[in-house]
């Protein structure tokens, strides 16, 4: 007897084609879905990269600027100041039309780059200041008189570009700096006590450069190999020592003093070398205390006014500067 096949209704094998044609359109659907998903994720992606390089190109472009408009009125007025002009007013007049013509140089410049640059300050935005060196002594860093323990500059509250340039030091130790070794000491009531910087030459052939206080035996704070005539440059201001990091040489309670203060030489003929600073007396442009002629009109510090435009960015500062100070 032959098998019945059962009989399926039409309408049975329609509804089992649709369920499948429905998972095939809703697995199309997901594809495209995942797809799309995808791409728009990328163009975010994208979007934001191309945003942060963006502004990331614009901020280091108003550094550049920034960077060049205050190096170059920080030179301006340091070499104003080594040419010792004669009074404040050829000083500050010197600035103010050094400036002015920085402002024409940038400006071409940056015009090349599709942007325009405004660079401004006048003589009521200069601090005076005073601009001291040593007297030049032949044979050590005594003054004129040749004085060993003298004031090199008093009644200042801000120091700047305070550097000793060595051409000889003498040997000695830590134990016997005191009474050996020159040093620079600050003085006054912007200290507790007296704060020394120390500058010798130990038995290895390294120029060692110490901190103290009140006399007691300096504790070393740097040094390096130099072969006996060769020059070496500490930059107190600066804490360094040649391009040795020569840390905490310079007293933390000079930052910002809101007192003034004395810096004072002695051993002075224990080295043999020059010595210069910018300082900012109180009252502000008058003499500091000074037991020798090396003083001489200058700026302290300069507030400028900068502008820097293209077709999508704009950026706009005032800076104040002042090269060489502590911690500026």
């Amino acid at each position: 007897m032959a098998d019945v096949i059962p009989h399926q209704p039409d309408g049975r094998r329609f509804r089992e084609t649709d369920r499948g044609q429905m998972l095939v359109v809703a697995g199309l659907v997901m594809a495209v879905s995942l797809v799309v998903l995808v791409v728009l994720l990328n163009a975010t992606i994208y979007g934001e990269n191309l945003a942060t390089r963006g502004v990331e190109g614009a901020d280091r472009e108003a550094a550049d600027v920034r960077a060049t408009a205050v190096g170059g009125v920080g030179e301006l007025i340091d070499a104003t100041n080594r040419a010792k002009p004669g009074d404040h007013a050829a000083a500050t007049g010197t600035v103010v039309d050094g400036v002015a013509d920085l402002d024409r140089r940038m400006a071409r410049s940056y015009a090349d780059r599709g942007g325009t640059v405004h660079l401004a300050t006048n003589d009521s935005r200069l601090t005076r200041g005073k601009y001291v060196t040593t007297d030049g002594n032949a044979t050590s860093l005594a003054n004129a008189t040749n004085a060993t323990e003298y004031t090199f500059a008093g009644g200042v509250d801000r120091t700047r570009e305070f550097t000793l340039d060595f051409d000889s030091v003498n040997n000695t130790t830590a134990a016997n700096a005191t009474d050996e070794a020159f040093h620079v000491a600050f003085n006054g009531s912007a200290l507790s006590e007296s704060q020394e910087v120390y500058v010798y030459r130990n038995g290895n052939d390294e120029v060692v450069v110490a901190n103290g206080s009140d006399g007691a035996t300096p504790t070393e704070r740097c040094s390096v190999a130099v072969d006996p005539g060769d020059e070496v440059r500490l930059d107190l201001t600066g804490e360094r020592l040649n391009d040795t990091p020569c840390l905490g040489v310079w007293p933390s309670a000079l930052l910002a003093p809101s007192n003034p203060y004395a810096i004072d030489f002695g051993n002075a003929d224990a080295a043999d070398g020059t010595a210069t600073a910018t300082v900012r007396p109180r009252p502000t442009g008058a003499d500091p205390d000074a037991d020798h002629a090396g003083v001489s009109p200058a700026v302290y510090d300069a507030t400028v006014d900068l502008r820097y435009r293209t077709a999508d960015f704009r950026f706009e500062t005032t800076v104040r500067v002042a090269p060489g100070e502590p911690y500026a």
